[in-house]
């Protein structure tokens, strides 16, 4: 079972920065956020296939504004517009490179 975050910090706007409850903390950067997004318009809901080609990040992305959902995840509207991703807290844990 992935932790929970403790803290969710936006240290500046290239990069988020979770301290989770089991002590660790890990980092992930605006463009590694928008390169995985799980939403349906990035992933095909039936065959799981990408359709957003992680390489069309722009190399300046940055992102606006970060919310919680719930208490399971967040949600982040990124410069270049997109806004519809949701990403469940196991996700960030498991993706995230240790700080």
């Amino acid at each position: 079972m992935a932790p929970q975050p403790r803290t969710i910090t936006r240290s500046d706007p290239s990069r988020i920065e979770f301290e989770w409850d089991n002590g660790e903390k890990t980092v992930l950067s605006a463009i590694e956020l928008r390169s995985m997004c799980p939403c349906a318009a990035c992933v095909d809901e039936l065959s799981g296939v990408r359709r957003h080609d992680p390489a069309s990040v722009p190399p300046d992305l940055i992102h606006r504004d970060v919310r919680l959902v719930g208490n399971y995840a967040i949600t982040l509207m990124f410069s270049d517009g997109h806004s519809t991703g949701i990403y469940p807290f196991p996700m960030l844990w498991e993706h995230g490179r240790r700080a």
